[in-house]
């Protein structure tokens, strides 16, 4: 656990809410408690981009309950499905991150690609590399008025929130910090979840792709699998990779072979058991989230 942030790390999603305090462990963090609570199904409703808060009542009463029955606290990070982001890689030809119109030039490199006004995202950026005054950027964006309302609530309910953020690039922050050989290369992520899944492609420790999306009846999982490798393929010109992660609850084994065969690449499956030292009992089926959540304290 290098970065300095409160030990407790909330999962939120349109109809759960989970809560996981981490210490310190020998070699990897310990998750000292877990629990899960379900919020009513009308708490969020669809919308652009990122769901829409729209039963405060339903949420604060949750966070009620997870004080009443976690202990006293007062600051947590909390992270969200990656699809309640837009997480895109941005080039600006020229771009002054000290200067003061930075954070709009970002904002408004955003206005071709989302189908909103970019004044209405709350946006987050990161300098990835530079070429003379040019600059690539990984830009995190969500609907202000969402993000918001969930602060307020778990403000009122006193707990301060200390970062929000996806839930996808935290577990790539708990893999990366342990990848041994192969951090200078091409590597594949997916994250799967049962109704999205987001893949990424790291060169270094540079994204070079990323992209979430929805499942379907139309488009299963192993269907879409396959349609993102010969995307991946021909945009990125590789037929291999140095080392696939798959992330996900459940049995993950048919999706590792599936990428094996599309990539003839080496998968690993990401386990708990492999990031955390201690891990609860009492909560299954949050494998991927709480490898997240060790994510928080990497960096």
């Amino acid at each position: 656990m290098s970065r300095s942030f409160p030990p407790d790390v909330i999962v939120l999603d349109s109809d759960s809410l989970l809560h996981a305090r981490l210490g310190r462990g020998k070699r990897n963090p310990r998750i000292t408690q877990a629990k899960s609570f379900r919020l009513a199904a009308d708490t969020f409703a669809p919308s652009l981009v990122t769901p829409e808060l729209v039963n405060e009542a339903a949420l604060a009463e949750a966070v009620r309950r997870l004080r009443n029955e976690t202990g006293r606290w007062e600051k947590g990070s909390i992270l969200l499905p990656d699809s309640w982001f837009r997480i895109n890689l941005v080039e600006l030809q020229s771009f002054n991150e000290r200067a003061a119109d930075a954070s709009e030039v970002v904002r408004w490199s955003l206005k071709r690609t989302l189908p909103i006004p970019p004044e209405e995202l709350r946006v987050a950026h990161t300098v990835l590399s530079r070429s003379g005054t040019s600059a690539k950027l990984l830009v995190v964006s969500a609907m202000e008025k969402t993000l918001a309302k969930i602060e307020r609530v778990f403000n009122d309910g006193g707990i301060e929130t200390i970062l929000i953020e996806p839930l996808g690039l935290n577990l790539w922050n708990a893999i990366s910090v342990r990848e041994n050989g192969t951090a200078n290369s091409d590597r594949l992520f997916l994250y799967l979840r049962e109704s999205e899944f987001t893949t990424a492609v790291f060169r270094g420790e540079e994204p070079i792709f990323i992209r979430s999306r929805n499942l379907t009846a139309e488009r299963p999982l192993h269907q879409e699998i396959r349609l993102s490798a010969s995307y991946l393929r021909d945009a990125l010109r590789t037929e291999t990779f140095s080392q696939c992660y798959v992330a996900g609850n459940g049995s993950l084994a048919e999706v590792a072979s599936t990428l094996s065969t599309e990539f003839n690449s080496p998968v690993a499956t990401v386990a708990l058991r492999d990031f955390a030292e201690e891990t609860p009992s009492n909560v299954n089926g949050y494998d991927a989230e709480l490898t997240a959540c060790t994510g928080v304290f990497t960096g």
